[in-house]
């Protein structure tokens, strides 16, 4: 099950929407929800909520939120834009209305090569270490690093 947040009401029944059985994630209705409450635009205006149903999806321990359409269905650089900031806000997904849409929204959620190049050196780097503290490209690397790190390369690998 997918409960589709898309009203003031919806987002202050999280709780007992995340309680229920076989709810897998959450996904945002954003353009229903501005609506709902009057709020005009779909950037900063909705960043609150975002985190909120990134934080709630974590709590409850299921996957990353679905974030909201891109009414935007030819301009591939505005898709690509939306699609970066809700993956920026912890989003695992995001909903599309056309299927010319896809091809970016995939792409966007890929770990692009300079974030597995990266990740690859913090993991060389981790393994080498012996558990003594580790710097790559001058930051520090520690064990939420090395995780993040681990993310990205095994999502990397999924998509090859």
């Amino acid at each position: 099950m997918l409960p589709l947040i898309e009203s003031a009401q919806g987002f202050a029944n999280l709780s007992a929407l995340l309680a229920a059985d076989g709810v897998e994630r959450l996904a945002f209705g954003s353009i229903d929800f501005a609506v709902d409450l009057g709020i005009e635009g779909d950037d900063r205006e909705l960043d609150y909520f975002r985190s909120q149903l990134v934080l709630a999806s974590r709590l409850a321990g299921i996957a990353a939120p679905i974030d909201g359409v891109t009414t935007a269905i030819d301009d591939k650089l505005v898709l690509a834009s939306e699609t970066l900031r809700g993956k920026r806000f912890g989003f695992g997904a995001k909903l599309c209305i056309h299927p010319a849409q896809l091809s970016v929204v995939h792409a966007s959620y890929l770990p692009q090569a300079a974030e597995v190049d990266w990740a690859e050196r913090v993991l060389v780097a981790a393994a080498g270490s012996q558990g003594a503290a580790v710097a790559v490209d001058g930051m520090m690397v520690d064990r939420p690093v090395i995780f993040k790190a681990e993310r990205i390369v095994a999502r990397a690998t999924r998509a090859r």
